[in-house]
């Protein structure tokens, strides 16, 4: 999945007091400003410059040399490359010379490029702040600029490895973790958010020019019977370990916490709500971990391990999830980026019935055999044959050795 951010100046002034509200000049100009950025939006680019950054050295080496492979001119940026190489690409880079410069968060310090058209990032960043940084530089003679984040929302960002105390790998996870909740919203613009995340005020309810902005967001849906069923199982399958079939809600949140058994992996919990709903059978990983995160924000769970984590690995419920679980109260929430791609996977089928109803079409039956045919079979028991055949033919074996005979008789 791609997250498009255009990178564009932030309106964050408050008025003055000075300000006088029957000028509408200022307002006239901000409106005529969203309008010409939305044409330039539908336009292409003007020819630039592009910085892809990648996490890792091993990734600059690769992405350079299969982009060379097309007749990029592009070329890998990392700290363990010999000085001259870098101060090459560095002059490359300033002269034009270069299209592409493939790098890691090493190519940063003093690059100062107005005509960067493009900022690719294939892969988390590490922080927003590293992010916001290395996205602002493209841009900076006020064109249009393109910034991409490319990230693979079916496995979990890590933290590069580095020596890191206990406090500062949980402040170090924490900022990896705002960075990929940046990138599974779905709902509120991307400049908004990262204003905000800065402690600045955006006057705008909208940028115009963000991929949230300018697709717009998904539906909304009311996760409640999904929202029960997670809590339900989290909360019975805890109380079931200590008191036999008792239900936890019976229970005060002190009581369950004081006889709280081992943790209960988010894995399980899943497995269990497929186990026990038969409509969520075939569901997938993805939905459920965003859907964790929305009843973590909302402070329905929380998470149970001490050691921090991107995502949460040991869902523990709270007193405000006891409470939303006994009420009847709907749960109205867009779908967050890892739910809308599980959305968009295949499934598989959820009973044998629907999978023996697909027969009946002449076409699904025809691609089920050629799919599942006899060729398998066929090729191993010719296997099987040519390895009799090899070795009746040795008479070091008793096999070779009795086969020989046997064909002496005959």
């Amino acid at each position: 999945m791609s997250l498009f951010v255009c990178c564009g100046e932030f309106s964050g002034s408050l008025p003055s007091e000075t300000h006088d509200p029957h000028k509408t000049s200022e307002v006239l100009d901000q409106k005529s400003e969203i309008v010409r950025r939305l044409k330039d939006l539908h336009g292409p680019l003007e020819s630039g410059l592009t910085i892809i950054y990648v996490p890792t050295r091993k990734e600059t080496l690769k992405i350079a040399k299969y982009l060379g492979k097309f007749g990029i001119r592009a070329a890998a940026y990392h700290a363990g490359l010999p000085k001259a190489h870098l101060r090459h690409v560095h002059d490359e880079f300033h002269h034009n010379g270069l299209e592409v410069v493939v790098a890691t968060i090493a190519f940063g310090m003093g690059i100062d490029k107005s005509n960067v058209r493009k900022i690719i990032h294939y892969g988390w960043p590490q922080s927003l702040e590293a992010y916001y940084q290395e996205a602002g530089r493209a841009g900076r003679d006020g064109k249009l600029s393109d910034c991409v984040l490319y990230g693979n929302l079916s496995r979990i960002p890590s933290l590069l490895p580095n020596k890191r105390s206990k406090e500062q790998a949980r402040k170090a996870y924490k900022m990896l973790t705002d960075c990929f909740r940046y990138g599974m919203n779905t709902s509120t613009c991307r400049a908004r958010v990262l204003v905000n995340y800065f402690g600045e005020n955006f006057n705008d309810e909208q940028c115009h020019i963000c991929d949230i902005c300018a697709v717009g967001a998904p539906d909304l849906l009311n996760l409640k019977e999904e929202s029960d069923a997670f809590l339900q199982v989290l909360a019975n399958e805890v109380g079931s370990k200590k008191r036999g079939n008792s239900s936890y809600l019976d229970n005060s949140i002190d009581e369950y916490r004081r006889e709280l058994p081992e943790k209960l992996d988010l894995r399980i919990i899943i497995s269990k709500i497929r186990e026990k709903f038969q409509k969520f059978l075939t569901s997938e990983k993805l939905w459920w971990q965003g859907l964790a995160r929305i009843l973590e924000d909302k402070g329905y769970i929380r998470e149970a391990d001490d050691v921090a984590h991107v995502c949460i690995k040991y869902p523990e419920i709270t007193e405000l999830g006891i409470e939303f679980l006994k009420s009847d109260e709907n749960l109205h929430e867009y779908p967050e980026a890892d739910m809308l791609l599980s959305a968009q996977m295949k499934q598989p089928y959820s009973t044998f019935s629907d999978w023996g109803s697909g027969w009946a079409d002449p076409d699904i039956r025809r691609q089920r055999l050629k799919r599942s045919g006899n060729k398998t079979r066929r090729k191993g028991s010719k296997k099987r044959r040519r390895r009799w055949s090899k070795s009746s033919e040795n008479l070091s074996t008793s096999r070779g050795r009795l086969s020989a005979k046997l064909s002496k008789k005959k």
